[in-house]
């Protein structure tokens, strides 16, 4: 029978050392009792995984008689049947998108929100009146500019307006996801969930840096209650782990003494420091050496006081608040002041080395409380279990133990078969080989000629025709076995969820709706595990961020890489950081996975339509949906600039054609006119009544020159001017 917990609604000056060290030993009771066998039932689980034949599990079929048979043509191995629906799951998990995106849930979060977009339609406003003043010739000192209207920069303000906090905590968010390594950890946490149908990981703050884990589940035990689904929402949990002195000094050197130090050493091997046996198969020897150090986190209670007074120079009754332990001062006693007490939910920690050696016993460093209710308080540690509702858990490995262990015995009934299986043998007499041959030149003329040369006039020997006969040797439940091989692999495939076209077998009979079906219908089927394990990963994400705020609560500045190889910096400046109520929303895997597959099967009708090929490459490699808008979206808004300047230049061409087409028709007239005139001139000199002579300086002579000059200067200029339009349009559609 496990101990009684020590009362934990004490005041602080109470909770001593002995009262932690009892608390910490009513505990490690509690999670013994009644658990002997788990961390065996969990290991085997792994082994079935990995093949490990235990001899228990096949007694019946090997020693039926209960005696082993020695020298016997079969033996007992494993045929993975488990395995390879485990891995496959384990690599779908791995392309599958994690997707989350940081929201600010502060009270002032929508009207901050309003009050930029008020804003942004006023400057709008104020513009439009400035483009007003200024079409009317008022001299406003402000440029023209081209704004949207009201209704519609309101609407697109609203679809794209992010809180800057918010922007703060998705950068934070990014560069923890790179640091802890957190996609390649929860992969991890992915197969402890599959194999075990448990997963836990713990989060906190080391070194003023954010840290993430991922446990063993055979090292955490925990208690919560009945209607809860998640580790850290539950009133305790212990990690218990194997080290040697060296690795423990190196853990919690900082919190040891010198003598601790001394006895972690020099006590190893004795009876104080223990391993178990489920840890066997982890190291190849000097066992002893291991130390046992568990880790317990529970929830304790705390008191927190509120001082009430009435403040005679503003009128109105002030409030704060204090920690356990607080006093009323005499100036806050002649006020009427009154202390009351509230308590609420505190995380405690302890460290237990071995025995005896109880360090770290306080409350945690890192308590994740709500704003709203201080009670709510969650614990380091977290994870959950696949399937314990009103019932033990189970998990996929362990579903399909009962179809690999039917598989390999039915394997070896196969290999026991083949072994008594002998062909078809042909019974014939000693004596039926000639006299002088041996039995090598006797099956020698048999193998090669396919004739058995028999002397019937033996000396001494009776033979009869009749004396060869034919024994039949041939196992006839081969094929029986086959059948029943294959019946145990789709009963399993169909258990799992993973059928045969999700692994890949397509058979020729297989059309392309069938296939594809099946593998929706197999997909459905698993989707409970990925939602289960989705809620440990929201969770999980979300302590991130809420430690992050104590982690940097001096300020951060760091860099990390972005999808695309580009570097993204952020500087967080600690006290808005510290005030923002922060919280993160995890997409839908599955329809996250089904649009992005969509959207990459697009790729070659845009690249039809005229996409650049470096575009379609930037969309096929994002790796969720928001991205992918976002590439679109640019590479939309690039297709919108080019048809706009191509619009232009061709209405620029149009334009300039009109031009052309324009001064030919005044060139035309302007030619047509000099040549009437040149008639006229002409006409009048030959119409006068008496002809002179001509003037000695031939000034008639000369003006019929000049005449022609002007018309052709008036034809160069023509054509020069046409050539002069014609290269600024050649040159506006080259620029664009």
């Amino acid at each position: 029978m496990y101990s009684e917990i020590p009362n934990q609604r004490i005041p602080q000056s109470r909770k001593t050392k002995e009262w932690a060290i009892n608390t910490m030993e009513a505990y490690f009771s509690l999670a013994e009792y009644g658990r002997t066998n788990r961390k065996e039932e969990l290991r085997k689980l792994y082994d079935y995984y990995n093949g490990v034949i235990h001899d228990d599990d096949y007694r019946y079929v090997v020693q039926p008689y209960g005696k082993a048979r020695k020298n016997f043509p079969s033996k007992m191995r494993n045929y993975p049947l488990i395995k390879p629906i485990v891995d496959l799951l384990l690599g779908e998990k791995a392309k599958r998108p994690l997707n989350y995106s940081v929201t600010v849930q502060n009270s002032d979060s929508v009207s901050r929100m309003e009050e930029e977009k008020k804003e942004l339609v006023l400057g709008a406003m104020k513009q439009m009146f400035v483009n007003e003043l200024n079409t009317m010739g008022m001299d406003t000192g402000v440029p023209t500019e081209e704004v949207q209207l009201p209704e519609e920069l309101a609407r697109m303000f609203e679809r794209s307006y992010t809180d800057t906090r918010a922007i703060l905590g998705q950068k934070g968010m990014n560069y923890i996801m790179q640091d802890c390594k957190v996609s390649e950890k929860l992969q991890k946490a992915w197969f402890h969930f599959l194999v075990s149908g448990e997963c836990y990981t713990e989060r906190g703050v080391r070194n003023d840096s954010v840290f993430y884990e991922v446990l063993n589940p055979l090292d955490v035990d925990y208690d919560l209650d009945p209607d809860l689904d998640y580790v850290e929402d539950g009133d305790w949990a212990m990690v218990t782990k194997y080290m040697h002195p060296s690795s423990v000094v190196e853990a919690y050197g900082r919190e040891l003494t010198p003598d601790q130090i001394d006895q972690v050493f020099q006590s190893t091997g004795s009876g104080s420091f223990i391993y178990d046996a489920t840890y066997m198969n982890r190291q190849d020897e000097l066992r002893d050496r291991l130390v046992q150090v568990r880790t317990l986190y529970w929830q304790s209670m705390q008191r927190i006081g509120f001082v009430s007074y009435f403040d005679p120079e503003t009128g109105d009754i002030e409030m704060f608040e204090v920690e356990d332990g607080y006093r009323l001062p005499l100036e806050l006693k002649e006020l009427g002041a009154k202390l009351q007490w509230e308590w609420h939910n505190l995380a405690y920690q302890g460290v237990c080395i071995a025995e005896d050696i109880y360090i770290a016993m306080r409350p945690c460093d890192n308590q994740r409380s709500s704003i709203n209710n201080p009670s709510k308080n969650k614990l380091p540690i977290n994870g959950r279990k696949y399937s314990d509702i009103n019932t033990n858990n189970i998990s996929l490995v362990m579903l399909g133990i009962p179809y690999q262990l039917n598989y390999n015995v039915y394997k070896y009934r196969l290999e026991l078969a083949i072994a008594r299986s002998k062909d078809i043998i042909a019974q014939l007499d000693i004596n039926l080989i000639p006299k002088k041959w041996d039995m090598d030149k006797f099956m020698y003329y048999v193998e090669g000629t396919g004739i058995a040369w028999i002397d019937y006039n033996k000396e001494g020997v009776k033979l009869s025709p009749q004396h060869q006969s034919v024994l039949d040797l041939s196992m006839k439940t081969m094929g029986m076995y086959i059948d029943l091989l294959n019946s145990i692999q789709i009963e399993w495939e169909k258990v799992s969820g993973v059928n045969r076209q999700r692994l890949g077998g397509m058979s020729q009979y297989d059309g392309k709706a069938t296939s594809q079906q099946a593998i929706v219908q197999s997909a459905h089927t698993t989707e409970d595990l990925y939602r289960k394990f989705a809620g440990v990963e929201q969770r999980d994400l979300q302590a991130l961020l809420d430690y992050s705020k104590e982690a940097w609560i001096n300020g951060k500045e760091a860099q990390y890489v972005m999808p695309d190889g580009t570097v993204e910096f952020f500087a967080i400046d600690p006290l808005p950081y510290l005030e923002s109520d922060l919280g993160i929303f995890v997409s839908d895997a599955t329809k996250e996975l089904e649009k992005l597959n969509l959207m990459r099967e697009f790729g070659m009708g845009m690249l039809q339509n005229g996409t650049p090929a470096s575009t379609v490459a930037d969309i096929v490699d994002s790796e969720n949906f928001v991205m992918m808008k976002d590439q679109i979206k640019k590479a939309e808004k690039s297709m919108q600039e080019l048809e706009a300047a191509q619009s232009q230049a061709e209405q620029e061409m149009r334009q300039a054609e009109i031009a052309l087409k324009e001064q030919e028709r005044l060139d035309r007239n302007m030619n047509l006119q000099l040549d009437r005139d040149t008639k006229i001139q002409v006409a009048e000199i030959a119409n006068r009544e008496q002809p002179m002579a001509p003037p000695a300086d031939n000034s008639y002579r000369d003006r019929a020159n000049d005449i022609k000059e002007r018309e052709v200067g008036e034809k160069e200029r023509s054509n020069k001017a046409k050539e002069d339009i014609a290269k600024r349009a050649a040159n506006k559609k080259d620029s664009k």
